[in-house]
């Protein structure tokens, strides 16, 4: 695949539109170039998240929707994947404190 080059919001773009068509690997490819181009982008790194986590990368994804995280605290998408992320992980605790503080963030 060759390497994406222009705006890094076109790029996550173009992510999510292969995690949307189950291309897991060439979107975490894509969103990983995108996070190169601007590494305080969350949304950049909730594309990667997302094809980490549909390829069943799932520590690699949870580490990757801590990062999203670490840049928007109040990111809703962020701790709801996170928070389903760690439901299937059997990781039940976590998981409903993610939901939790995903609620709070809504307001």
């Amino acid at each position: 695949m060759a390497k994406e080059s222009g705006n890094p919001k076109n790029i996550i773009d173009k992510g999510i539109d292969l995690n949307k068509k189950g291309k897991y690997e060439e979107a975490v490819k894509v969103c990983s170039q995108a996070i190169e181009l601007d590494p305080t982008s969350a949304d950049a790194w909730l594309c990667k998240c997302n094809g980490l986590k549909g390829m069943g990368k799932d520590e690699e994804a949870l580490e990757c929707y801590n990062q999203a995280l670490k840049i928007d605290p109040k990111s809703v998408q962020a701790w709801v994947n996170k928070g389903n992320l760690l439901f299937k992980m059997h990781r039940e605790d976590e998981a409903i404190e993610a939901i939790e503080k995903a609620r709070k963030a809504r307001k």
